[in-house]
């Protein structure tokens, strides 16, 4: 446009020159053609501007991860005349669908219109505007543009992918009675707490046979004050220093290897506590299967945006808590200092389980550091496993060591 603007400017000066030296018709001609074509140029470019027409769509705004989307999107000239240049970005250019959203360049014909279909992946986790943001209109000499912003944006919300367990190696204390018998406290039989499956050593008496029957299982009654022991999952809210779609990548699979857990332990009566730093601390309860969909849909939603350390999480958590109960924590930031509150958990009790999404398959070399960490991890006792952003969540969890 600049270049346009120059040879328009050089050729101005010209006529007044040619005029200037030699007068007559043809001099004074060419001089009002120069003058007028811009006018003109800019009112056919007003008009079309205003009397364009556009429609875009989407056929579905909340799918799960893996999912397809179809997003079309048509442009009309109600006029007799050519709509020379137009320029349509989108949303999607600076996020996952960087590479299927790309701008679009064309002339259109009078009385004519031209549509685009983009078929669009939904790769990872997240809430993603797509759609149209700006609709370039130049005019026909390239000396000047109008840019045309829809008031109304499209948006995709991608949630994460139930992946389910067929089994979990971690290290729980949620076993049966004769487990725990040691802290057992009284029991009030009168008031049923919860119910979860029969595991051997249970007490007969304490079998609910109406449930059992009705789900064709063992279910075994919980009473208010029997000792019983939650699983606390912990999250890393914290983002890395990553480009925007490798942080979006770690993010959706350390979010999916959470939801898989949690699956896991609703499914298999083993209660959970969700602990996560996001506007203050936060501790979320799930007894069973019933309170699954209210966690899913928090970790659809939740956001990586937190400056908190996991270590100092931790920290907090075990200085609140006298209860030692198992923790399953869930991050891509390792160092030194979260592993020594890793190890003062284990000292005074707890039962810690790891897993660590890391970034090799977008970056040269794994850190020394960290690998030096993962190592050492099983010789105090943690169970720890390593998620690469391409690795199935399914087969890592399904070994017993994890790595």
């Amino acid at each position: 446009m600049a270049k346009n603007r120059f040879l328009y400017c050089s050729l101005f000066f010209l006529s007044l020159i040619f005029i200037y030296f030699y007068g007559g018709k043809i001099p004074y001609m060419l001089f009002y053609i120069i003058v007028v074509l811009p006018i003109l140029s800019i009112v056919f470019t007003l008009i079309a501007y205003s009397r364009f027409r556009f429609v875009e769509a989407l056929d579905k705004r909340i799918v799960v991860k893996g999912d397809t989307v179809n997003f079309t999107l048509s442009i009309h000239n109600p006029d007799i005349f050519l709509y020379p240049f137009i320029k349509v970005t989108f949303y999607g250019e600076d996020t996952i669908f960087s590479r299927q959203f790309q701008p679009k360049s064309f002339s259109l014909l009078p009385l004519r219109k031209k549509s685009f279909t983009y078929n669009l992946i939904c790769k990872y986790r997240g809430y993603y505007m797509v759609g149209i943001k700006a609709i370039v209109f130049e005019d026909y000499l390239g000396i000047f543009s109008l840019t045309y912003s829809p008031n109304t944006t499209k948006t995709i919300t991608v949630l994460p992918r139930l992946i389910e367990l067929d089994s979990l190696y971690i290290k729980t204390n949620y076993l049966s009675e004769s487990h725990s018998l040691l802290n057992t406290r009284y029991e009030d039989i009168t008031a049923i707490s919860d119910t979860r499956k029969y595991a051997y050593g249970d007490s007969l008496k304490k079998i609910h046979w109406k449930l059992s029957a009705k789900v064709n299982q063992l279910m075994v009654k919980n009473y208010e004050g029997t000792s019983k022991t939650n699983c606390v999952i912990m999250l890393d809210l914290k983002s890395n220093n990553y480009s925007f779609v490798q942080n979006i990548m770690i993010e959706d699979k350390l979010i999916e290897a959470a939801v898989a857990v949690v699956n896991y332990c609703l499914c298999n009566w083993i209660p959970i506590n969700l602990v996560y730093h996001s506007k203050g601390f936060n501790n979320i309860e799930a007894k069973n299967i019933m309170d699954f969909d209210k966690i899913y849909d928090l970790l659809s939603n939740i956001s990586f945006d937190q400056d908190i350390e996991l270590k100092d999480l931790l920290n907090i958590y075990c200085r609140d808590n006298a209860n030692k109960i198992d923790l399953l924590i869930f991050t891509s930031n390792i160092d030194f200092n979260l592993y020594d509150e890793i190890y003062n958990a284990k000292a005074i009790g707890y039962d810690v389980n790891l897993v660590y999404i890391c970034a090799e398959d977008f970056t040269e070399n794994s850190e020394s550091i960290v690998s030096d960490i993962l190592s050492d991890l099983p010789e105090i006792g943690v169970t720890t496993y390593k998620i690469n952003i391409n690795d199935d969540v399914k087969t890592i969890f399904s070994t017993t060591s994890g790595q």
